[in-house]
């Protein structure tokens, strides 16, 4: 009685966390989709021989069941609680000038996630000097959001296989699921699959990610653990505890959940006006946190747009850097999409919601688009500007 009801409990929590139930097999090898399949060829064999089959020579499709890695799950639990004690620890005991530097820490290497990692080493949207690369792979690294070559390949998969069964944070499985529970569970078979033919060739050739991938342990060690801890303790005397649970955990659990929100709230939560039959979404407030990536549905319809937005929109400050860098002549050749092509993805594929063009999308589908060219003008923000400066003027 008391382990059936250990049992039900442990369904129970998974039904919560999966949306459904989990099949109970603790093997963790390597090879766990083989044995899988060996398990449902040994349920077809019996099924055949009990005489259960229709007499075709067709196989039933492959059901995937998700198994759980239970050192991933519990690591992440362990992590979740000890940075809320640091947070505790940062809002009572930590020094003014750790706070600071928590802040710049976190502040450089996402930033260097976004503008780096993202933008780009997985979309190529615009070319930069080797300083600036160096610079990028040095905050990632400092982020802790594992090896740039595995962050790029895994976001290039999940463009290419968008919310499918070979995203590795396929969204239709619910939030939890998009947000961190893809890294607690065996990955799908697909995934596996479609994962190792993404091209990765130009990563390759780059001198710092393969640096970073060959020595990623020791970097990480060094950069996204001892250095943060270790600078407040040598320069002004800060605790090593506060060191650990502030300046490691805390920021590094919050810049690890800034980052899933572009994979979950950013998929589920908010309009499309550029592209109505996927899932992506505009969220203003994971872009007000996330840097500006929260543009998502824009972002997936133009994903080679440097501004992963359009016109950059309002909350994107890796925008705004990438353009004070290009003023500074370290970032050249930015892409991004001309005027006509949003206005037309707008009116064709939007759900109609455009601030502008949402009221053309009816006369689109008609057929009868009125010319515009008064489109790459911020006419949120450049407009009402120009009007605020001439009644200044007249007053």
């Amino acid at each position: 009685m008391r382990y059936r009801l250990i049992y039900t409990l442990l369904v129970t929590a998974q039904e919560l966390l999966f949306g459904k139930k989990l099949f109970f097999d603790w093997q963790l090898g390597d090879n766990w989709a083989l044995k899988s399949m060996e398990i449902l060829e040994k349920e077809l064999a019996e099924a055949k021989k009990n005489g259960g089959g229709d007499g075709t020579d067709e196989k039933p499709k492959y059901v995937y069941r998700r198994q759980i890695v239970w050192f991933n799950a519990i690591g992440f639990l362990i992590l979740h609680l000890a940075s809320i004690y640091g947070l505790y620890l940062f809002l009572t005991s930590t020094m003014i000038f750790t706070m600071l530097w928590t802040f710049i820490v976190a502040g450089f290497s996402a930033f260097s996630v976004t503008m780096g990692a993202h933008r780009l080493y997985t979309h190529r949207s615009f070319k930069c000097n080797n300083w600036v690369k160096a610079s990028l792979v040095f905050g990632q690294t400092v982020a802790g959001q594992n090896c740039l070559y595995v962050w790029v390949r895994d976001h290039r998969q999940h463009h290419k296989y968008s919310d499918t069964n070979a995203d590795p944070h396929n969204a239709t499985r619910g939030f939890f699921f998009s947000h961190v529970g893809w890294l607690m569970v065996r990955k799908h078979p697909e995934v596996i699959e479609k994962g190792q033919k993404i091209d990765m060739s130009d990563l390759e050739m780059d001198p710092f990610v393969m640096f970073q991938k060959k020595y990623y342990k020791i970097l990480f060690t060094v950069l996204a653990m001892l250095m943060p801890m270790l600078v407040p303790h040598v320069f002004w005397g800060e605790t090593l505890w506060n060191g650990f649970f502030v300046c490691f955990l805390l920021r590094l659990t919050a810049s690890l959940n800034l980052t899933w929100l572009v994979n979950s709230a950013a998929h589920l939560y908010g309009n499309k006006p550029f592209t109505d039959d996927i899932m992506p979404v505009e969220n203003v407030y994971v872009s007000m946190f996330g840097l500006g990536e929260g543009w998502h549905n824009y972002h997936h319809s133009f994903p080679w747009d440097y501004r992963a937005a359009e016109f950059g929109q309002y909350f994107n400050l890796t925008t705004i850097l990438i353009d004070f860098s290009e003023e500074m002549g370290w970032v050249w050749d930015k892409k991004y999409a001309t005027p006509a092509m949003v206005r037309s993805r707008a009116t064709k594929r939007g759900d109609g919601t455009h601030v502008k063009y949402g009221q053309q999308k009816t006369v689109a589908d008609d057929g009868d688009m009125p010319e515009d060219d008064t489109y790459d003008e911020l006419f949120w923000l450049e407009e009402r500007a120009k009007s605020d400066r001439s009644v200044a003027q007249k007053g």
